[in-house]
């Protein structure tokens, strides 16, 4: 029987809780800290500037060892995270979702309807325990903030665990999230130009940039054409900075994940266009690549933005057996592990093993636990299906005897 609590899907390992609640225009009252906990007091006790403290707290908030180790290796390459969160009067809309504990059963998850502000702060706080841990600063810019003038604490509010005390920094975003409820239009090309002028005079020496922009809406601006101008904005944020962007959708609307992929299409940009956990978990599937959970951890990552191109390929196109191979190993693979095997059958034995020893996860796709991988349909993608291994005799029985059909 598999276990029932987490490994690498949904979970924090942290002792303290953030009970502050936003009463939400969906009528509920949401949990701001989306997984529920802080980081243990003892990773508070030390700042996580060594790689080997990195991946400690990584495998603490559910990563794998190897998984964390590839996050540390690419936390120390990362300057800043910077969050445009869209708070404009669209997001009091009440099809949004949060994850969080299941009342009945504490050791698993549940999504639940909330409106799409519940879901775009409930990533923020998620974001920033996930770098505060991983010793990246970010920074969470409101898109209509209290006053034109930024500053720091009123307007946005940066994590730094280098500055210690994480706990109070996410704290502070938590009240700026309560106190700054949806208003407004869409103006997300001003606000990424202010962004960029900020950020030209504070990261020097080409500083990696990871900018994430979360948002239900096209822009909006006093300009005539404000799709324009904000794809203008993209490139030259592109071009003035070391940089990975992308765009998380809190929205299903045809015309503006249209809008978005267009986007995405068009501007040759260092760019990913994320839908919610549910959504991507659907695109995956859809490119073939359902034989594994898509997980809270998963998403996580490529929301804050990465480098590791596999995570790009999840919903381009089916994985192939060598990458398939590297996916198993972020997954599962623990110190005392050799290479997985770049064998279809030996790899799938080894995965069945790994599965079935390991926690049930929240899957994105089935929106519940789940086992990790799901067994038949990486047996399908390994090509190990009996119909699949006639269809390879038969072929290659042909092709030995010339007689290959036209």
């Amino acid at each position: 029987m598999p276990k029932t609590s987490s490994v690498f899907g949904h979970g924090f390992s942290g002792v303290a809780k953030l009970t502050m609640s936003v009463p939400s225009p969906s009528g509920i009252d949401c949990d701001l800290c989306f997984q529920g906990e802080f980081l243990s007091s003892a990773w508070e006790a030390e700042k996580p500037h060594h790689p080997g403290l990195v991946v400690k707290a990584m495998e603490g908030m559910g990563a794998s060892w190897t998984m964390a180790n590839l996050m540390a290796e690419e936390a120390a390459g990362i300057a800043l995270r910077v969050f445009l969160l869209d708070n404009s009067g669209s997001t009091q809309s009440p099809d949004g979702h949060v994850l969080q504990s299941d009342p009945h059963y504490q050791a698993s998850r549940v999504l639940v309807p909330a409106s799409r502000w519940d879901e775009i702060a409930a990533m923020a706080l998620d974001q920033a325990e996930w770098n505060a841990a991983s010793g990246v600063r970010c920074e969470f810019v409101l898109l209509n903030p209290p006053s034109s003038s930024p500053q720091e604490g009123r307007d946005y509010v940066t994590i730094d665990a280098a500055l210690g005390n994480t706990k109070s920094q996410v704290a502070q975003l938590a009240q700026l999230l309560k106190k700054n409820p949806p208003r407004g239009a869409t103006p997300l090309a001003a606000r990424l130009r202010q962004i960029a002028a900020r950020l030209r005079r504070e990261v020097k020496d080409g500083g990696r940039i990871m900018l994430s922009v979360v948002t239900d809406g096209i822009p909006t601006s006093h300009l005539h054409d404000a799709k324009s101008e904000f794809m203008q904005e993209l490139r030259k944020f592109a071009s003035e900075f070391n940089t990975f962007m992308v765009i998380r959708l809190a929205t299903d609307e045809n015309d503006v994940v249209d809008y978005y992929n267009r986007i995405d299409e068009e501007l040759e940009l260092p760019l990913d266009i994320l839908d919610d956990l549910a959504g991507e978990a659907k695109e995956l599937k859809d490119c073939g690549n359902g034989w594994f959970a898509y997980t809270p951890l998963l998403h996580r990552i490529r929301e804050g933005g990465t480098l590791a191109k596999l995570f790009d390929l999840l919903d381009e196109r089916r994985l192939q057996l060598p990458e398939i191979a590297q996916l198993l190993e972020l997954l599962f693979r623990g110190p005392e592990d050799p290479p997985f095997p770049r064998n279809a059958s030996e790899l799938y034995t080894l995965a069945e093993a790994k599965c079935y020893a390991s926690a049930t996860v929240f899957n994105g796709r089935c929106q519940r636990m789940t086992l990790p991988l799901d067994l038949k349909e990486l047996k399908k993608a390994l090509g190990l299906t009996t119909a699949q291994r006639i269809r390879k005799h038969v072929l290659r029985a042909l092709c030995c005897s010339g007689n290959l059909p036209p």
